[in-house]
């Protein structure tokens, strides 16, 4: 995994680790479910783009495959609408 920014909080990837190292082998990690998971149970400032960045490394340096099922902020609706 590369070396983490400063801005990026420890007990989110703390989080996302028991979450991920929870996670069945064989049914892939929802990229959606993990971000809200995380939004639900920690109070971070990191945005949603940030989190599921995490999320997709950590996934993947355990060999888990990952669900891109996260579903657009209200940032990236509006930008659809242009």
């Amino acid at each position: 995994m590369r070396e983490l920014p400063r801005d990026i909080e420890a007990d989110v990837v703390l989080a996302i680790g028991h979450v991920l190292d929870d996670h069945a082998r064989m049914a892939s990690v929802s990229v959606g479910h993990v971000v809200g998971h995380i939004r639900k149970t920690n109070n971070t400032s990191l945005d949603d783009e940030a989190i599921e960045q995490l999320v997709v490394e950590m996934a993947g340096s355990r060999g888990l495959s990952v669900m891109l099922d996260r579903r657009p902020s209200h940032a990236d609706r509006d930008i659809s609408k242009s």
